[in-house]
C-alpha cells in the first residue's frame, strides 16, 4: 500500500465510492460489510452522535443491496484492487462461503466480520470450533490474504482471554492477518434497539493496548490492522510502534472531514522526517515531539 492509512469498512457498505475515497489519499479502503442477499438493517433510529467525545454509537445491522450489485461495481475498480479489502459475513457457512468465492478475485484482501456488535446470528462464530471450521475452509481456497476481525476487550476484563484465543484459534486455522477491533458494545436506550456499537475517541486507548497484546501473542507472524479512536498521526505512529502493520479509521473521517487521510499522511512523514527514518518498518517508540 502507499500509506498504512486505511478506511474500516462500513462507510462504503455497496463499493459505490471506493475509488473516490482512495483519491482523497487512503493507502486502502475497505468496501462492505456485503453480505449474501440485500438487507434493511436494524429499525431507525440507529446512529447517535456524541460531539463531545468524537464518538458515534451505531446499531446499523449490516444495511445494504447484497452480493450481486457490489459484485458489478467492484469489477468498475480493477484497476485499483491491490488497495482494496472486501468485508463480508453471514450468520450460516454456506452464505459466507458464497460471498468469499465471489469477492476474492475482486480484492487485495478480503475480511470476514465476525464481530459486529450490531447484528443477530454473529457470535455463533465466537465459538471456537465453528471458527476454526470456517477458516480452514475458506484458508483452504483463499487467493488473497484473509482477515479476521475482531470484537474488542478490554486489559484484565474475563473476555480477554475469550478473544485472545479467538484470535489464536484463527491464526491456527489459517487466516493472515487479524483488524483489531470492531466497535465496543454498548446499551442505550435512544437506539431502537436498545444496544450498539461505541466508536471514536474514547476507544483509542484500548486499541493500543489491544494491539500490543496481539502483537506478544503472534511474535510478528501476521498482519496486524489497528482500528479504533484513531484521528491523528501521532496515534498512527504508536500504533504501528506496538505492532500494527497498519491502521483503519472511520469516525474520525466524519467528524474530521474528506481531508483527513491527507493530512495524516503528511503528519506521518513529518514525524519519520524529525527521527530520522524513511520506512514505517523502523518505527519505535514514542512519536517525536513536533508540533
Amino acid at each position: 500500500m502507499p500509506t498504512p492509512i486505511g478506511l474500516a469498512a462500513g462507510f462504503d457498505k455497496d463499493c459505490n465510492v471506493l475509488r473516490s475515497l482512495l483519491n482523497l489519499g487512503f493507502g486502502f479502503v475497505s468496501g462492505g460489510t456485503i453480505t449474501l442477499a440485500s438487507r434493511p438493517g436494524n429499525p431507525k433510529p440507529r446512529v447517535i452522535r456524541l460531539p463531545n467525545e468524537k464518538a458515534l454509537i451505531n446499531s446499523m445491522g449490516f444495511p445494504g443491496r447484497g452480493l450481486e450489485p457490489a459484485i458489478k461495481r467492484l469489477q468498475r475498480t480493477q484497476g485499483l484492487k491491490e488497495r482494496i479489502l472486501v468485508s463480508i459475513a453471514g450468520t450460516i457457512e454456506d452464505e459466507i462461503f458464497d460471498c468469499f468465492h465471489r469477492v476474492q478475485s475482486l480484492a487485495a484482501g478480503v475480511e470476514l466480520n465476525i464481530s459486529s456488535p450490531n447484528t443477530a446470528g454473529l457470535r455463533i462464530f465466537h465459538e471456537t470450533g465453528r471458527l476454526r471450521g470456517l477458516i480452514e475452509g475458506l484458508a483452504a481456497e483463499k487467493t488473497v490474504p484473509l482477515f479476521v476481525k475482531l470484537p474488542p476487550w478490554s486489559r484484565g476484563d474475563a473476555d480477554r482471554r475469550e478473544i485472545l484465543k479467538l484470535a489464536e484459534t484463527a491464526i491456527d486455522a489459517g487466516v493472515d492477518g487479524l483488524i483489531v477491533a470492531n466497535t465496543r458494545p454498548i446499551e442505550s436506550n435512544q437506539l431502537k434497539v436498545g444496544r450498539g456499537g461505541l466508536s471514536g475517541e474514547p476507544l483509542f486507548e484500548n486499541t493500543e493496548l489491544m494491539i500490543a497484546d496481539v502483537q506478544a501473542m503472534t511474535n510478528g507472524d501476521i498482519g496486524i490492522i489497528a482500528c479504533g479512536g484513531i484521528s491523528t498521526s501521532k496515534q498512527v505512529w504508536k500504533l504501528l510502534a506496538s505492532g500494527a502493520s497498519a491502521i483503519q479509521l472511520y469516525t474520525s473521517f466524519i467528524y474530521e472531514g474528506p481531508g483527513l487521510p491527507a493530512r495524516l499522511n503528511k503528519g506521518l512523514v513529518r514525524l519519520m522526517d524529525a527521527a530520522g527514518i524513511a520506512s514505517i518498518d523502523d518505527i519505535s517508540g514514542e512519536p517525536p515531539n513536533i508540533k
